[in-house]
């Protein structure tokens, strides 16, 4: 039986949507799930590829709706209690908490601190992070200014209570556990996944937010560690084409 680590399945269910057509965040923990839903006529067999897309996106909506979930709770994201109750009555898989303990790289969510810190310069931020992680400034300064700006407007405290990712149990904040928080907006899952060894803890803080979002772009959208197709792998980097979720 497949094990399925439910915060690999959350930050999927995050990242997949917006991402190309086919992206797959963690495609051995998303395809039992998507083969589950399958077997209960919710989604295609043809859609079965390891993608947390939007068509498994609503495929789990539909699941949390027949499991008597409504409102923000019925959004498509996986949750614990949900995704082990679909697991055990497929047969498919079992469910693990990959949030119990530090994965194999960063820290774990139960690791991230959620208070408010002092606001900074982004761009002095950025020279930081590249520092810190001995990458080059020369692409890595003009994206992640543009990111910035499009997602929080360079505000280092920017909370998104209103989107998909807003759910959870409140935090020190006073905000849901799974908003995107801080000057480049990570959801805690992959701020406390990509944690930049060295950083803060606190998600607000800018060189850890900005860090871990560096990470995430090249692991996930195969951006250079020198950075040099950062604007062509990631379009919400790019100040010649739209804002586009990253």
């Amino acid at each position: 039986m497949a094990q399925v680590n439910v915060s690999h399945v959350v930050r999927a269910a995050a990242a997949d949507p917006p991402a190309p057509q086919g992206a797959a965040l963690f495609p051995e923990d998303v395809r039992p799930v998507e083969e589950a839903l399958a077997d209960k006529g919710l989604l295609d067999r043809a859609y079965v590829d390891g993608s947390f897309g939007t068509l498994t996106l609503g495929a789990y909506r539909r699941l949390q709706q027949s499991y008597g979930y409504s409102g923000a709770d019925a959004d498509g994201v996986p949750g614990a209690t949900s995704l082990t109750r679909l697991g055990h009555e497929s047969g498919l898989f079992s469910v693990v908490d990959g949030d119990n303990g530090p994965p194999s790289r960063g820290i774990g969510l139960s690791d991230v601190v959620f208070d408010r810190v002092p606001d900074g310069s982004t761009s002095v931020a950025i020279q930081q992070v590249c520092q810190h992680m001995d990458v080059p400034l020369t692409w890595w300064l003009p994206g992640y200014m543009t990111i910035a700006s499009r997602e929080s407007g360079y505000d280092f405290d920017a909370v998104n209570s209103n989107d998909r990712n807003a759910h959870g149990p409140i935090q020190s904040d006073g905000y849901p556990l799974y908003c995107s928080r801080g000057v480049v907006q990570c959801i805690p899952p992959t701020f406390a996944h990509f944690h930049e060894s060295g950083t803060a803890n606190h998600i607000y803080d800018g060189v850890a937010n900005i860090a871990a979002s560096m990470n995430y772009v090249m692991d996930t959208y195969g951006v250079a560690r020198d950075g040099h197709n950062l604007a062509a792998k990631v379009q919400q980097a790019d100040p010649h084409r739209p804002p586009f979720p990253y």
